[in-house]
């Protein structure tokens, strides 16, 4: 039959190596290992110290337990305890030799000890009328043989709660659950290091796209932040329909991560379509070659004018000087008009094609006889674009990149807590009715999330003030833009309900938007709303 000292070494050791496998959480995990170390030495009390990665001069209170003083608790406001000082002279504190000299240090009285520093610990026995006797200092070490850390456990206690040194089995004992600690904290470092490189790598990505053009201004950095401020309304709504819905801390990462990756296809959208601010943007704005045909063009008349004087009378030189005035200053009205149709509108009325068309049929001989004119077709095909500055096939080229973060979305192997990152990243183009693109998705084939990121999206491109072709909206006016969307049934009315009535819309507002556009918003009367 097992000692009954045995027995309860197995149980612990049992419950330990169990809760390594079942145990997510690594915080609770490192508490039960501290606890169980007390439960098999009879410790009155057990702190664990680690090293911070950024600063491997202090040990950092992770965890402390004290039955007798009723404490069990992860600190965070304890100072932490300097392993060297200015000179680099190791510290006399215990934890801190423990830590430098990379083996364990057992003290049966801290209070005859003269080889360390015990100061602090009396000021605070005094302070708690405690009495800190016994200690074990056990340094943590990792699978490179570095240490990142330190269990350090007080006060042994015999079968009657008199405190005793720790013994040599019982060293040996925390010895090894030292290690199991050390795995722990290790994996975690290696989880936690991971997914900070991941995070830094999609954001670095994302603000690549933003700075590959000054036209997208921040709308890859900032999109994610629209996106987890409704999340986080949706958490918090009262709203009937998300009664039963509550985003865990996995799903608020894994929208997060979508929020950042969702326009990566723009990485291959040639920059000449991007930067096309105005409708003759290519490499430069064309409008200036414009301006200079013109400029030959008013020089020519001029000319032909003066060559023509001869053998005329007063009266026909005056008039021929009226009509070749007349011209040069249909020219200059020509040449404004264009500079305005230049700039791209919401809506370009047909009078003004027809100008641009009437426009495009001037022409004129120069000195050497070649037949010039004013406007090329392809010039006068991107002045008559209707709304905004891009022509249809560049628009599709535009569209186009969801395609590609499709693809480049999809052929990445994800782990199981981000398999849903393609579904809500690449839909933030379909609308609930079927006439969104890529793929025409209607309502029920969007997750919630995929949802909130159409109108992260829309909201972001409508009032960011930093894109040179245009000036951000007003508020007001995005946010009815928004409301006729959700009329239309392109938008989710109950999300756009909770994104007006959380405040969550002029949050990010206030944080991002020019003063000059947060206007006074008459919600009563806001489009959209159920």
């Amino acid at each position: 039959m097992l000692h009954p000292e045995t027995h309860e070494i197995i149980s612990q050791l049992a419950d330990l190596t169990s809760a390594l496998t079942t145990e997510k959480d690594h915080v609770r995990l490192l508490d039960r290992i501290i606890i169980g170390c007390m439960n098999l030495t009879n410790a009155d009390g057990g702190t664990l110290y680690t090293v911070d990665d950024e600063n491997n001069n202090e040990l950092h209170f992770s965890i402390i337990h004290n039955r007798s003083l009723d404490i069990h608790r992860k600190p965070q406001d304890m100072p932490a305890v300097g392993i060297y000082n200015a000179r680099k002279q190791a510290s006399d504190l215990v934890v801190a030799q423990a830590f430098v000299q990379q083996h364990t240090i057992n003290i049966p009285d801290a209070y005859s000890s003269d080889q360390y520093d015990f100061s602090g610990t009396r000021t605070f026995d005094k302070q708690l009328g405690y009495y800190s006797k016994s200690f074990l200092c056990v340094p943590l070490q990792d699978h490179e043989g570095e240490i990142i850390g330190v269990l350090q456990l007080i006060n042994a206690l015999d079968e009657n709660n008199q405190i005793m040194a720790f013994s040599e089995e019982q060293q040996h004992l925390v010895e090894s659950l030292a290690s199991l600690a050390a795995t722990v904290l290790t994996k975690q470092r290696l989880i936690d290091a991971q997914r900070e490189l991941f995070e830094a790598f999609i954001k670095m990505m994302g603000r690549a796209i933003d700075h590959k053009s000054p036209v997208t201004g921040k709308h890859c950095e900032q999109v994610p932040e629209i996106a987890m401020l409704l999340a986080e309304a949706v958490n918090k709504s009262g709203h009937c329909n998300y009664a039963n819905t509550q985003f865990n801390e996995q799903e608020m990462y894994e929208l997060r991560i979508a929020a950042w990756l969702h326009d990566c296809g723009k990485i291959t959208t040639p920059e000449y379509i991007i930067d096309k601010a105005t409708k003759l943007h290519s490499m430069f704005d064309r409008i200036e070659l414009l301006e200079s045909r013109t400029r030959e063009y008013k020089l020519q008349l001029q000319l032909n004018y003066y060559r023509s004087l001869q053998g005329l009378t007063a009266d026909e030189a005056h008039r021929a000087k009226l009509q070749m005035l007349s011209q040069c200053n249909k020219l200059d009205e020509d040449i404004a008009f264009l500079k305005l149709s230049n700039t791209g509108s919401e809506f370009m009325a047909d009078e003004d094609v027809e100008r641009i068309r009437q426009i495009a049929e001037t022409t004129w001989t120069d000195d050497d006889g070649n037949l010039r004119r004013l406007l090329t077709e392809e010039d006068s095909e991107n002045l008559c674009i209707r709304k905004g500055t891009l022509l249809p096939s560049e628009i599709q080229v535009m569209r186009d990149h969801i395609k590609v973060t499709i693809d480049m979305l999809e052929s990445l192997p994800y782990p199981k807590q981000l398999a849903q990152v393609p579904e809500i990243a690449c839909n933030h183009h379909e609308h609930l009715d079927g006439s969104g693109y890529p793929r025409s998705l209607m309502a029920d084939q969007l997750s919630l999330r995929a949802r909130i990121m159409c109108i992260a999206d829309i909201f972001e491109a409508l009032t960011s003030a930093d894109r040179p072709y245009k000036k951000g909206m007003l508020l007001s006016q995005a946010m009815n833009i928004i409301g006729r969307m959700v009329e239309d049934n392109h938008l989710d009315a109950n999300l756009f309900t909770v994104f007006v009535e959380s405040g969550a819309y002029l949050e990010y507002a206030r944080r991002h938007m020019a003063p000059r556009q947060i206007d006074t918003i008459d919600l009563a009367t806001l489009p959209g709303l159920v």
